[in-house]
């Protein structure tokens, strides 16, 4: 009996340095994820070092567990401790940043607050690495070793209380905030899970090592379980969180934090686990497998993104991804239908060479006409150059020639490859094909069905390219529009938020169109065709002052200038730079070269203080539009002294 009990508590002891690990590992997966994709949203700015500061403590508690010299248990342990004097306050911020998102207002006091509380946590970290926190540290058998607590340690406890009390009262205030049932649901979740995290990284073999030394069996359960809560929770958690804060529909969510997860922690875990227990069953069995490690290793990774890619669809595919069966098969094959115009041309060229090669003719070429008639790209093999390509689309409107005859040219044999709308019988001038030095009397039946198929082929790839450019084109105003993700923008816990008005500047277009303005400044398609013609302060000033609505946008971009301009005479200091920058490269239009000797600064410092000039001038706009819209607009004032 005695020798079963060691025996599970053997087991128990690897599987708990298996789920340490994993844990240690899930939370630096969601820290990278939270860091490289949602870093932005106050939340999860919080919810980063939250999940930093876990990875601490349980990778300090997985090396630890490999360690057997009582020093660097020691060094560990500090780690370990390092991570969780700063839980509390961190929690208790991410509890107060909680309760903002409901339109609780912070005050002033509040925010001082928070900063005295990650001062006194910083005070406790100056007191454990100077032994002043613990007097030490004691090693319990069969269990590992533990902290031994100092006078100090009793107002780390106190501090760990009343910030574990304010949390859940800033919990329970945001919960009594939300109205909805869903709002109501989501907040139980980050309430739960945030409330489990905390408690399951409790050292509690601090305050009962007596009695677990004299139940270790006990203990390993408890701790497995322990970490196994853990687990779930800090998956909940960062499920929670990344709900609020990203504008993605729950169903991406939950593919993207579903794929990342496996292909990370899962693979990870797992491996480790399947090495772990390979290598501790061989030391009992006394089989020696230390050349296998690193194939079991490989093996290990590889079978289990295998298995990860079998499995990814059958989820896609499920209730729990949001996707019906039909809909599923049209979006995953989307991918495949796509055809991209280095694609096209490389495909075209291929088949005009076939085409060159079986009639052995000079060369070849294929015109693609766009939807105006005009050709939009030229693809030749050999000795193709046909002097009046550019008449031979007109030529075929002019005759309006609907089918694919072939026409006599003097450079060889033209063919048209046409396809018909199916909504009104419409024809389409799609391409046209063109093999040079051959005559078409001389084509003999083979040859003839061989270009028939040739014709065929391009029709169908350039038919497919001709709706999925419309179709892309669709994609593109969407994904450009912020109309579809406004009803995000918002946290779903503040009801009151989503009933505010928004503008539709986003200063990241905006900064983009100003760009192309001020570089077509004194004309040019960037100018007259760009997006802030739209905008309500250039169509006043084109009922007002301009004559054409270039001139009015041209006006609108000069009086943002001015506004940024310092008040007093006009000089090449640093106040000056921002004004300078865009009144010499674009009001004067010199070079940058010339720009940068006149203002003294290098062409790479240049190019920064360029961007930072256009976006002032993006916001500058974007004030302006809200001034008219409330009719508050103002002139700018004159400050033109040279």
């Amino acid at each position: 009996m005695e020798n079963t009990i060691k025996w599970i508590i053997t087991f128990l002891q690897t599987l708990n340095e298996i789920l340490t690990a994993t844990v240690a590992i899930t939370t630096f997966s969601l820290f990278l994820f939270i860091l490289f994709f949602i870093r932005k949203e106050k939340l999860a700015r919080i919810f980063a070092p939250l999940l930093f500061f876990l990875t601490v403590i349980y990778s300090a508690d997985a090396l630890e567990n490999t360690t057997i010299l009582l020093s660097y248990q020691l060094y560990w342990q500090k780690i370990h401790w390092t991570g969780f004097v700063f839980l509390p306050a961190i929690f208790f911020h991410f509890s107060e940043v909680l309760l903002t998102m409901t339109g609780f207002s912070q005050q002033k006091l509040r925010k001082i607050l928070i900063v005295f509380i990650y001062c006194c946590s910083l005070f406790f970290l100056i007191e454990l690495w100077t032994d002043r926190l613990f007097s030490g540290m004691r090693e319990i058998e069969t269990i590992g070793s533990t902290m031994i607590p100092a006078e100090t340690a009793g107002w780390f406890w106190i501090f760990f209380g009343i910030l574990l009390v304010s949390s859940f009262l800033n919990y329970l205030n945001t919960y009594s905030r939300t109205r909805t049932r869903t709002s109501r649901r989501r907040m139980t979740y980050l309430i739960f899970s945030s409330i489990g995290v905390l408690l399951g990284t409790f050292p509690l073999l601090i305050f009962g090592s007596g009695f677990v030394s004299q139940h270790p069996l006990f203990f390993w359960i408890i701790s497995n379980l322990a970490n196994f809560v853990i687990l779930i929770m800090v998956l909940l958690l960062g499920y929670s969180v990344t709900t609020f804060c990203v504008s993605w529909s729950y169903r991406v969510v939950r593919l993207r934090l579903f794929e990342w997860m496996l292909r990370g922690p899962a693979t990870a875990s797992a491996t480790l686990g399947i090495l772990t227990l390979i290598k501790r069953s061989s030391g009992v069995l006394g089989i020696n497998i230390d050349g296998l490690i690193s194939l079991l290793t490989v093996v290990s990774i590889v079978m289990l993104e295998f298995l990860i890619t079998l499995i990814l669809p059958l989820m896609e595919r499920n209730s729990i991804s949001g996707y019906g069966n039909e809909d599923y098969s049209l979006v995953s094959g989307l991918e495949n239908m796509v055809v991209f115009k280095p694609e096209l041309n490389t495909y075209l060229e291929s088949l005009i060479s076939a085409v060159t090669d079986k009639f052995q003719a000079k060369g070849a070429f294929i015109a693609v006409i766009d939807p105006m008639g005009k050709i939009d790209d030229y693809i030749q093999v050999g000795e193709a150059d046909w002097e009046n390509i550019a008449e031979i689309p007109a030529r075929i409107f002019e005759e309006k020639q609907t089918g694919e005859e072939l026409i006599l040219d003097d450079s060889g044999v033209i063919c048209p490859i046409i396809s018909k709308e199916n909504s009104n019988d419409a024809s389409v001038l799609l391409a046209i094909l063109g093999i040079s030095g051959t005559a078409a009397e001389e084509l003999d039946d083979d040859n003839r069905n061989a270009l028939q198929l040739a014709i065929e082929k391009a029709r169908v790839i350039l038919w497919q390219r001709w709706y999925l450019i419309s179709a892309l084109s669709v994609l593109r105003s969407v994904n450009e529009s912020d109309q579809i993700g406004l009803f995000r923008d918002v946290s779903p816990l503040n009801q009151t938020e989503m009933l505010k008005s928004r503008s539709k500047l986003d200063l990241t277009y905006v900064s983009g169109w100003v760009r192309d303005a001020l570089t077509h400044y004194w004309g040019g398609p960037r100018l007259s065709e760009n997006p802030l013609m739209d905008l309500e302060i250039v169509r006043n000033e084109l009922n007002h002052e301009a004559d054409s609505p270039t001139n009015a946008l041209r006006s609108v971009l000069k009086a943002a200038i001015e506004r940024i301009r310092p008040a007093g005479e006009r000089n090449i200091s640093g106040e000056w730079i921002l004004y300078n920058i865009l009144e010499l490269k674009f009001i004067e239009g010199k070079k940058v070269k010339e720009v940068a000797q006149k203002l003294a600064i290098s062409e790479a410092d240049l190019y920064r203080k360029q961007k930072v000039a256009i976006e002032e001038i993006a916001k500058t706009l974007i004030r302006m539009e809200d001034e008219s819209s409330h009719g508050t607009i103002e002139k700018s004032p004159d400050n033109s002294k040279e």
